[in-house]
């Protein structure tokens, strides 16, 4: 009887296992070598590819008003500079190291509290890269707030994901 049952728990927890080590050791397939350089702005420091540099200066601006309608509406200002990771598609989006693990497509853009960091791919038009780009500088802007006050930066999901910012309904 226990011997099944101690099999039984071994198998589980082996199977278990199996299961998340399927994913682990696999490596990004990183088609090209991204030579990075860095646009600084008042808030930000841009980090881009000189093919995407027009597009990152456009996206630099977006940044510095989404970082004034947020600084106004939450009363709060970063005390260091923001790092923007731009990828020019989301191809080469997912070949990136500075997020760990495999990116589906779906994953418009990524806010790493630990480090600090956004990271996205312009997606195909302006209007949508401008609406991620907000979204995710609202993370950010979460991530500070909560580290400036000695919070947890590990906040649930339905909390980090509920701030949705509509560039159309600010009044800023």
């Amino acid at each position: 009887m226990i011997r099944t049952l101690v099999v039984s728990v071994t198998v589980l927890i082996v199977s278990t296992s199996t299961l998340h080590a399927q994913y682990f050791g696999r490596n990004k397939v990183e088609y090209f070598d991204f030579d990075f350089r860095i646009l600084a702005t008042e808030h930000f420091d841009v980090y881009y590819y000189p093919r995407e540099e027009r597009a990152a200066r456009i996206a630099a601006q977006m940044a510095e008003r989404w970082y004034s309608r947020f600084s106004t509406l939450l009363n709060h200002e970063f005390n260091t500079r923001q790092p923007l990771v731009l990828y020019g598609s989301q191809a080469e989006f997912a070949q990136t190291n500075v997020v760990p693990g495999l990116l589906p497509d779906s994953v418009g853009g990524v806010t790493d509290a630990a480090r600090r960091r956004v990271t996205m791919p312009f997606a195909p038009t302006m209007a949508e890269t401008n609406r991620v780009l907000g979204h995710e500088i609202a993370h950010a802007f979460q991530f500070d707030i909560a580290r400036r006050h000695g919070g947890d930066t590990a906040q649930p999901l339905w909390f980090i994901e509920g701030i949705r910012p509509d560039p159309i309904q600010w009044t800023v």
